[in-house]
């Protein structure tokens, strides 16, 4: 079987529109995936946990100054909603956020900072100095399952409130 000039062109133009058009839609660039922010001043980002967040994160990550990470102490399994303040040297509030994912990165001004890092009411304070060269900083938290809060006890058993 033969396929006339023509035809065999306009195969081969529409094959390259398909193609353009899968690239299209698998190159979404990290800009798309990753929330950039900004509060007083200072660009963070944060990303979903799970994998296209995370390739997503790294793929900005040259772009911060400061990287933190949140993990379960016991699993090492990301932890997502850590609340981080940001406060100067002074002690003033520069950034206060409710991290949406597990990796969050900012871009502080060179200088000292006092960084707080919350995660079901535990709270771990690091004094950092914001130089030229970035900081990647692990937060590790223990956490508390519901089944941590419970108190198992029968009627005779159980503490009198």
């Amino acid at each position: 079987m033969r396929i006339s000039k023509g035809l065999g062109i306009a195969i081969l133009s529409l094959l390259a529109v398909l193609v353009a058009a899968g690239c299209a839609t698998r190159t979404e660039p990290a800009e798309d995936r990753v929330q950039i922010m900004e509060q007083r001043g200072i660009p963070y980002a944060c990303a979903r946990d799970d994998e296209a967040g995370r390739r997503a994160m790294e793929d900005v990550a040259a772009r911060f100054n400061v990287r933190l990470s949140m993990i379960d102490a016991g699993s090492a399994r990301p932890l997502s909603g850590a609340t981080v303040v940001v406060a100067s040297a002074d002690g003033k509030r520069l950034l206060h956020i409710v991290a949406g994912g597990s990796l969050l990165y900012m871009r502080l001004k060179q200088g000292a900072y006092r960084l707080t890092v919350g995660y079901q009411g535990r709270d771990q304070v690091r004094d950092i100095v914001v130089a030229d060269h970035p900081q990647d900083m692990t937060f590790r938290f223990q956490v508390n399952t519901l089944e941590d809060d419970w108190l198992l006890c029968t009627s005779t058993s159980c503490p009198s409130r």
